[in-house]
Order: C-alpha cells, then sequence, then structure tokens
C-alpha cells in the first residue's frame, strides 16, 4: 500500500541508528524480551527497556490529537555460535488502538530529537536530528481499530547494543475516546529471521 511504503520509506531514512526510550511511569529494567533461535543456532533477542511515555495536553489545542514524549531502550542480545558475526536491522515503532476517528483517517506524526547508538564495547556514536520531523496519513475507517506503525531503526551488528531514546516526541490525530500506545521493538536479521517484543500499554 502507498501509506506503507511512504513509512518504510522513512524509517530507511534513519538507517545507522541508535535510541534513548521513555513512557509514563518509570519502569527500571527490563520491561519485555522476545527471543528467536535461528538457522545458525544463535538466540536473538529483542529487548525493550525502562520504557516511560509522558502523555502531555496536545499543543495543537485539537482534541482529537494525543500527544507524547517517550524515552527508553531498544536493545538486541545475540547469543550462540558466531554471536559476533551476526547482522541484521532494529526498528521501533508503535501500535496506536482507537476505538473510533472523525472521518476515518488519523494523521501519525513524530520527531527526534537527539539519537545514540551502542554496539557491545564499541565506542558510542551520537546523531542529532536526524529525523526532524516525519509523518504519515493512514486510511483506517471509522473504528474501533489498531495501527501499527514504524518510526525509525537502523542496521545493527554483533552480539549486543541498545537504542537509547529520550524526548521521541509523536502525536497522532483524529481519533475520538481514549487511545491506547504500545512501543515494540522489532529484530531482523540479515538472512530474513523475525522477533518482536512489545513495551507496556498507555492510555489516554
Amino acid at each position: 500500500m502507498k501509506h506503507t511504503t511512504l513509512a518504510r520509506t522513512i524509517v530507511a531514512a534513519a538507517a545507522a541508528v541508535g535510541l534513548f526510550t521513555g513512557v509514563g511511569t518509570a519502569t527500571a529494567g527490563v520491561d519485555s524480551s522476545n527471543s528467536i533461535v535461528d538457522d545458525g543456532d544463535r538466540t536473538v533477542a529483542a529487548i525493550a527497556e525502562d520504557t516511560r511515555i509522558e502523555f502531555v495536553p496536545p499543543l495543537d489545542g485539537n482534541p482529537l490529537t494525543r500527544e507524547w514524549f517517550h524515552h527508553g531502550r531498544a536493545g538486541f542480545r545475540i547469543t550462540g555460535p558466531d554471536a559476533d558475526e551476526w547482522r541484521g536491522h532494529i526498528t521501533i515503532g508503535y501500535m496506536v488502538g482507537f476505538p473510533a476517528t472523525l472521518n476515518g483517517k488519523i494523521k501519525f506524526q513524530y520527531q527526534t530529537p537527539g539519537l545514540s547508538l551502542e554496539l557491545g564495547s564499541e565506542p558510542k556514536l551520537n546523531f542529532f536530528d536526524l529525523i526532524p520531523r516525519a509523518g504519515v496519513e493512514l486510511e483506517v475507517g471509522f473504528g474501533p481499530g489498531i495501527k501499527t506503525i514504524d518510526c525509525t531503526g537502523g542496521d545493527i551488528a554483533g552480539p549486543e547494543g541498545f537504542i537509547r531514546m529520550s524526548g521521541f516526541h509523536g502525536t497522532v490525530t483524529g481519533v475520538l475516546g481514549p487511545t491506547t500506545i504500545r512501543p515494540y521493538v522489532k529484530l531482523t536479521s540479515a538472512d530474513g529471521d523475525m522477533v518482536v517484543t512489545y513495551g507496556p500499554l498507555s492510555t489516554i
């Protein structure tokens, strides 16, 4: 679909990356993890840590807008044979659940003020305003509904690392009633294996 292609194009622009993540109520440590065993007999784990999503009054004053800041970490860990040789891609995104929409469409926007990636014992790399602002309008129907949106990500390598995200800013406009945000971390190996872990729910 056109919108899916646009979202993937936006994600691809973040191609070498790290983030710092967060959520409304501080939760120290691992919020969730999930793993698979790939063809090389390696365990590939996606990890969401220290997630904190803070909902704030929408700056546009629109009663159909939900606005939030996301802090925390999106991590990965590879164990088993030749873990140092593992290559893949990490993606951070959201599932957005809503009871209804005003006109069958929602507009999703996000902003990344600063990104950093740490891979194992390698030096930390910092990126600022890598994606100053990005957005997509989605045809979702009048609801209720759930929409999955990939926001940002990058190529990764080696046995472990994490994206640290601080102040990741998101808004969704066009929703009626309580709206639920569920962040996720997705790993896709160079061979096409995929594993996803989901963070805690936040509702406004």
